[in-house]
């Protein structure tokens, strides 16, 4: 059983069993969904959906403790809601925050440290295909540039990964790879 099934078995109202919490959920959970995460045969790094809908239905839960179980990243428990100048952002800029803020909260495994994964190739967009201007570029090559500095490798990756897409992606066609903004072997 895992951290967080101990804690949803813990926190069943009184009188409650299993069936009682699939009928609570029913509509938001399927059966085999709710029955996973009580046995402890759910993912690792458990979707926020899942948890909002336990901490909904268990009384005196909350998403807050849940993530807790789990081993994420508590955050709050209110969404946050990114101030309105984001809308500003095009769709390459909200897609590299994305990436970081889900590098920022992934999973927190204090016993092992996985082995940093191959940084993906960023595509290689012509100028004129590119989403951003070169300003723009510049600017998340910098920012790219100093996660490398600062050993945040993984968020470096992820970030260039998503920088770039051009009509080519979109026509199944594979550009020629590059990894953009990634400096040469030292330490880091």
């Amino acid at each position: 059983m895992s951290t967080l099934s101990e804690y949803l078995n813990e926190h069943l109202p009184e009188g409650w069993q299993k069936p009682q919490l699939v009928e609570a959920l029913s509509g938001t959970l399927d059966r085999a969904t709710v029955y996973r995460y009580l046995a402890g045969s759910h993912p690792r790094s458990p979707a926020e959906n899942v948890l909002e809908a336990f901490a909904a239905v268990l009384p005196g839960v909350t998403v807050v403790e849940l993530r807790a179980a789990a081993n994420l990243s508590t955050g709050a428990e209110e969404p946050w809601v990114p101030p309105v100048e984001a809308n500003r952002l095009n769709y390459p800029q909200r897609r590299a925050l994305e990436a970081f803020i889900k590098a920022t909260v992934s999973p927190v495994d204090e016993d092992e440290e996985p082995p940093p994964p191959e940084p993906e190739p960023v595509p290689d967009v012509q100028p004129g295909q590119s989403p951003l201007s070169e300003a723009e570029r510049a600017e998340v090559e910098s920012y790219i540039q100093r996660l490398y500095a600062s050993g945040r490798r993984d968020l470096a990756d992820r970030v260039a990964a998503s920088l770039v897409t051009g009509p080519a992606d979109h026509l199944g066609k594979k550009p020629a790879a590059k990894t953009a903004g990634k400096p040469a072997d030292g330490p880091g």
